[in-house]
């Protein structure tokens, strides 16, 4: 799922499923990842095929999120192209407040998880997808493209209904940089990873991996500049995922020196006083993945 070593995910504490024995999507050969909230499913599955289309309703402009997740997401992970018009079946896509309906969360934030709820109506006639926000919409767009199941040259859904929205209203994950800064196409990969399971917070290491005009001394050589990690944030707002650049301080502060001196000791001689010798240095808890 993630690069091995890189980070770990909580997935289950984000849009958490009940406790249960066995799901009732999974006992019917699907799998959605977090198990949404609330599914409700007729006895039969249907098939789609390659007159199904897109189609916009209320609060839905063209080329939003949701619908590119739609297409471009059945198209990478299925091989399965939508039609671009025609008269087929429909996924019909909606935004308006109070069509998502919500149960109990842990988080108190009721408004806020409710900008993130969507109602997924499954039926072989047609498909529609609620929401209160484009938030809702965009998540719901996700599920639907995770729930499709090939079999042969068919692609199939479950018939019924899906009521979902998370537990808690922040979900982050941490992509650390530590030893290695990855090239901007892998993070925006991960970013587009993140999204798929509804994570909506990417907290990105930098430390030395930026470039501090008012330190050059602790920058790599291949640092992200101030641009290119706006460029970053503005990618993740795409996916709904807020991007929060991080640095470590001051428990990390020899790491930086150590790292410093051993490329540019001459220019860094004067700043080196300043690191907090190993002996005091002071302990401080690691940020966790998930905050809840």
């Amino acid at each position: 799922m993630w690069p091995a070593g890189v980070v770990g995910i909580c997935l289950l504490v984000a849009f958490e499923g009940r406790p249960g024995s066995v799901s009732s999507l999974y006992a019917r050969g699907y799998a959605v990842i977090p198990e949404p909230q609330q599914v409700k499913l007729e006895r039969e599955d249907f098939r789609i095929a390659a007159d199904w289309r897109v189609e916009r309703g209320p609060g839905v402009e063209a080329g939003s999120p949701a619908e590119q997740i739609v297409r471009a997401g059945l198209e990478a992970r299925h091989a399965f192209k939508l039609a671009k018009g025609g008269g087929g079946p429909a996924i019909r896509l909606e935004v308006h407040s109070g069509s998502a309906p919500m149960g109990k969360a842990q988080d108190k934030d009721r408004e806020a998880l409710a900008r993130q709820a969507y109602r997924l109506k499954l039926t072989k006639d047609g498909i529609t997808l609620t929401a209160n926000a484009p938030a809702g919409l965009f998540y719901g767009a996700e599920t639907l493209v995770q729930l499709v199941k090939r079999s042969g040259d068919d692609w199939w859904l479950p018939e019924g209904e899906i009521d979902d929205w998370p537990d808690v209203e922040y979900r982050e994950v941490f992509w650390d940089e530590q030893t290695h800064l990855d090239h901007l196409d892998v993070l925006k990969q991960a970013i587009r990873r993140a999204a798929y399971f509804k994570i909506n917070a990417f907290t990105l290491r930098l430390n030395e991996h930026f470039e501090h005009a008012s330190a050059p001394a602790l920058v790599d050589p291949y640092a992200l500049s101030p641009a290119e990690v706006q460029g970053l944030t503005d990618y993740g707002r795409e996916y709904f995922v807020q991007v929060v650049p991080y640095l470590d301080g001051p428990a990390h502060v020899n790491s930086s020196c150590s790292a410093t001196s051993s490329r540019s000791s001459a220019n860094f001689q004067t700043k080196r006083s300043r690191c907090v010798p190993r002996t005091r240095r002071p302990t401080v808890c690691s940020r966790a993945c998930f905050r809840t």
